[in-house]
């Protein structure tokens, strides 16, 4: 194979740079999570590109041993002097390439990295094999837009997804007719025998006339030896030739799973899936045995129950109403003032209405509901524009729902801050039309498109009223669920009874909680009141601790448990004198029920019930040593404390 890997001789004088960074992918390095970005990125690229109606993607995780030490040598086998470095300090590098696993992502429906292939400096032309592979920091989406990606660091995910940080990509491509492989590895400035070389290496062909430029591999023995090495599914011969992207991630994270990513496919990508405009394969080991799953609109709900808790189906539900019939019923509410931050007050909703009124019975009776929010969205210098997003909403009449999800151009926008809904076990779902305020909120996503902040460089300064734009979005479930209840449809002058016994007679008090002469009523004798029910216990166990469910009847089932564990002092806050030599919970001995358990570091562990039966048990703490526990709760229907 002539085609090989390049990196360019650092000269003296050049800048020495390093450029894969955390900050790329999450907002730290705790959230970074291969399987997550790794699907994001890849269907929100394919979603951007396509030229069909629905896009397909498919992604295949290859155990280890699926690539061959001879297979690995024959792709590999001139990167890996480099990878070898100490300067690159990529961990456990073998003296030569092993075997491994990989993983295959392709999508079809897509136009592919069309573009010219020697182009290689800044164009006002439109080259997405440019961006996509010499480019950092540059995007084809313009941000005027309202797809998906916008800051053009995301296909540093492909490396970051590696143990060698290296990805090989096949692209066939509509418009130029033709199928082009290249491939990018993202190090460090490295030293090797045969020299010192800059950080980015590029597999292909060195053009004869410019020693800085790496052509794509064309030839068709090379292609076709790619497709066969890795499985791919592509058609590149014949009439059945189908355009699109193929990406090869060797040695990839063991993170990565097919069932990790059919649950983050159902639950990120479910609206574009049920708008017919994605389908998804995934192929591996799935729940223990090796084979496919197809996830498209047919079927993923039905997927969903199978692979998920039973509230995110419910979620599911809501959200093919929300493509169907939905809107077609929406109540409108009045548009806030224009020269005024956005503020949802009772007065938008015309209470008195009897439209209104018939809004409140259907939500009462736990038929789903949508309302539609207008606003104006004003850029800097701009004139306002009108813009709209509608929120669908849906009592749990049984259980305790699911967290408000926010959808953006068919993205789930997972992060975004949440406010807790009193008293409201729902199903809440946000759909930003595309428009001026979809063009204003993809500005303030960050590279990871995970929530929306004011402090992104795209955002800040760029819109009047920006901040509270987002909160007006971000606070609209809350308020539309408090408002739409018979709590709050209608005002209770009993239901501090039990607390603040009157002396009026029954009859005599006013809608002021005054008598009949106009006298206030006078404060009788009061209870303190009875402490709110937690839906957990806590007991002691013999060099230990159990967390178990409580007040199943009146408090809803925590959509998590997040638990900090401390040996008690003398003086000061306990948690904050934990040091990692008392003890470590990822170290003890640790009993779960119907619990799935998350994050377990030093004195904190984060679990996930999923019944009503679920039991924690930890033991191996020191039994000579007062322990403190502190459990706190999550409401899986609106994300805040219980």
């Amino acid at each position: 194979m002539t085609e090989e890997w390049h990196f360019v001789r650092h000269e003296i004088g050049q800048p020495i740079r390093n450029t894969l960074g955390a900050e790329h992918f999450a907002e730290s390095e705790e959230d970074w999570s291969p399987g997550e970005v790794l699907v994001r990125e890849c269907i929100q690229n394919s979603l951007d590109a396509h030229h069909d109606d629905e896009v397909s993607v498919t992604f295949q995780v290859r155990p280890q041993g699926a690539m061959n030490a001879a297979t690995a040598s024959a792709w590999f086998g001139s990167l890996w002097p480099h990878l070898r470095s100490e300067d690159c300090k990529l961990p456990n590098i073998e003296v030569e390439p092993p075997s491994g696993g990989f993983v295959v992502v392709e999508d079809f429906g897509t136009r592919g990295l069309e573009g010219d292939v020697r182009m290689g400096g800044l164009s006002d032309t439109d080259n997405r094999f440019f961006n996509f592979f010499r480019a950092e920091g540059l995007s084809g989406n313009s941000r005027n837009g309202t797809t998906g990606g916008s800051w053009g660091v995301g296909k540093s995910v492909f490396n970051r997804c590696s143990r060698i940080n290296t990805f090989l990509a096949l692209s066939r491509r509509r418009s130029e007719r033709d199928a082009v492989l290249i491939g990018k590895a993202l190090l460090r400035h490295h030293r090797t025998q045969s020299g010192e070389f800059q950080e980015l290496g590029q597999f292909g062909v060195k053009d004869q006339a410019n020693q800085f430029l790496v052509l794509p591999a064309t030839s068709d023995s090379v292609i076709q030896r790619f497709a066969t090495d890795f499985a791919i599914r592509r058609s590149l011969e014949g009439p059945s030739t189908e355009p699109g992207l193929t990406v090869v991630i060797p040695y990839s994270s063991s993170d990565i799973t097919a069932d990790g990513i059919v649950e983050i496919v159902i639950r990120e990508y479910f609206h574009p899936i049920l708008a017919g405009r994605l389908r998804v394969r995934v192929t591996g080991e799935i729940k223990g045995r090796d084979h496919s799953v197809d996830l498209n609109q047919d079927n993923l709900i039905e997927r969903a129950a199978d692979q998920t808790r039973s509230e995110v189906a419910a979620v599911l539900e809501l959200a093919r109403w929300s493509l169907g019939d939905g809107p077609k019923g929406a109540y409108v509410i009045d548009e806030p003032r224009a020269s005024e931050p956005p503020a949802l007050t009772a007065e938008l909703l015309r209470p008195t209405e009897p439209a209104f009124g018939e809004l409140c019975q259907r939500f009462g009776r736990g038929e789903p509901v949508a309302i539609r929010i207008p606003l104006r969205v004003r850029a800097i210098g701009q004139q306002p524009e009108r813009a709209s997003f509608t929120v669908y909403l849906q009592r749990a009449m049984s259980g305790p729902g699911y967290r408000p999800v926010f959808v953006r151009g068919f993205i789930v926008v997972p992060n975004v801050r949440r406010q807790t809904v009193r008293n409201q076990n729902l199903f809440a779902l946000v759909t930003i039309d595309d428009g001026p305020l979809a063009v204003m909120l993809r500005a303030a996503e960050p590279p990871s498109h995970i929530n929306w902040s004011a402090d992104t460089a795209n955002f800040r300064g760029q819109y009047e009223f920006g901040k509270q734009t987002i909160d007006f979005v971000v606070g609209a479930p809350k308020f539309l669920a408090e408002a739409l209840s018979d709590a709050r449809t209608q005002r209770d002058l009993d239901v501090w009874a039990d607390f603040f016994p009157s002396t009026v007679a029954e009859g005599e008090r006013n809608a002021e909680g005054t008598s009949k002469k106009g006298k206030k009523r006078a404060a009788g004798p009061k209870d303190p009141p009875m402490p709110r029910p937690k839906p957990f216990r806590i007991a002691e166990l013999p060099g230990g601790f159990s967390v178990v469910r409580d007040n199943p009847l009146s408090t809803p089932l925590p959509s998590l448990l997040e638990v900090h564990v401390a040996y008690d002092t003398s003086r000061g806050n306990p948690f904050k004198k934990y040091h990692s030599a008392d003890f470590e919970l990822q170290k003890l001995k640790r009993e779960l029920r119907d619990l799935e358990e998350g994050e377990c570091t030093a004195n904190r562990l984060v679990v996930r019930p999923s019944s009503d039966q679920f039991r924690l048990e930890v033991r191996g703490l020191d039994v000579n040593r007062d322990l403190v526990v502190k459990v706190r709760a999550v409401d899986s229907a609106a994300g805040g404390d219980v």
